[in-house]
């Protein structure tokens, strides 16, 4: 596994030595989710799923102007080792001119992420001590929340970014995706979301799976884990006037790990890869720009 991650890094190496000639689409987003990363030697494979994801993206023509992480970055509690390799991790896109951000999901920690990723907390922050990002984009903007209440494994999301969230929308000029690591139900915005015509839809993680829903009126995203266990994979966005089209790009599904060998792998992953991979999911929008 060692030696597939160092082949991986250097295939985002010889993308970089490419940079130079591979346009960047603002219409692009590429959205992750659950990297879970980690340098234990015993879970190699969430850190390989990541850099796989990050070649991935390198390997776009064009490539996506942004990158959207939909928390848990950290394997297990956030620990601050975690979060330097994801720096490593994500270097390729920094020095390939590509944009990254993040919301925090139940296995992050505010304070260890900071302490490696200090201009992530914004100066000042839209909400007082929580990580809240608006990443804009020609035809849509994307809202991550902070739904992490570091201990618990479901989520929640506090009165001040409830205030702040709505008067966001409330003043959007443009479609808006909210999103946050925790589904809506956790999250409990959806009546929010159902008023506002603004709201083009709700992107989360958490539940490692690609998977589409309407919640209380609110059309609901489910993202793959880039490397840990369910769906493996990302998703990418090509936004216009008209609206969004999600693509899946899912390479792999396991649980509760990769099997040892290819042959060991069950025929029913292999089988919802195929089904899988490729699958599409639109988005019209039905709030145009002031």
């Amino acid at each position: 596994m060692r030696k597939a991650l160092a082949s991986l890094l250097l295939a985002a190496c010889a993308c970089l030595a490419r940079a130079s000639t591979v346009p960047v689409d603002e219409n692009l987003v590429a959205l992750f989710a659950d990297l879970h990363v980690t340098k234990d030697a015993h879970q190699p494979h969430q850190r390989a799923g990541l850099a796989q994801c990050v070649q991935d993206v390198l390997a776009c023509h064009p490539r996506p102007a942004n990158v959207l992480f939909y928390g848990d970055l950290a394997f297990n509690h956030g620990a601050t080792n975690d979060y330097r390799l994801l720096k490593e991790l994500v270097k390729p896109l920094e020095d390939a001119g590509l944009r990254w951000s993040a919301c925090l999901g139940n296995h992050d920690r505010r304070a260890a992420y900071l302490s490696v990723f200090p201009d992530r907390k914004g100066a000042p922050p839209l909400v007082p001590e929580r990580l809240v990002t608006v990443v804009k984009t020609p035809h849509a903007d994307f809202i991550l929340l902070d739904s992490c209440l570091e201990g618990p494994v479901h989520g929640r999301l506090d009165e001040a970014q409830r205030a702040w969230l709505q008067a966001t929308l409330a003043h959007a000029e443009k479609p808006v995706f909210v999103g946050a690591h925790h589904s809506l139900s956790e999250t409990g915005v959806a009546g929010l979301l159902a008023s506002n015509a603004v709201c083009a839809a709700y992107i989360h993680g958490h539940q490692h799976t690609w998977k589409q829903l309407k919640e209380k009126g609110v059309e609901t995203l489910c993202l793959p884990s880039t490397g840990h266990w369910g769906d493996i994979g990302y998703v990418l966005v090509k936004l216009s006037s008209a609206g969004a089209v999600f693509t899946l790009y899912q390479r792999d599904y396991y649980t509760p790990r990769p099997a040892a060998t290819p042959a060991e792998a069950k025929p029913e992953w292999q089988q919802r890869v195929q089904k899988n991979n490729g699958s599409q999911w639109s988005v019209a929008f039905t709030h145009q720009k002031k």
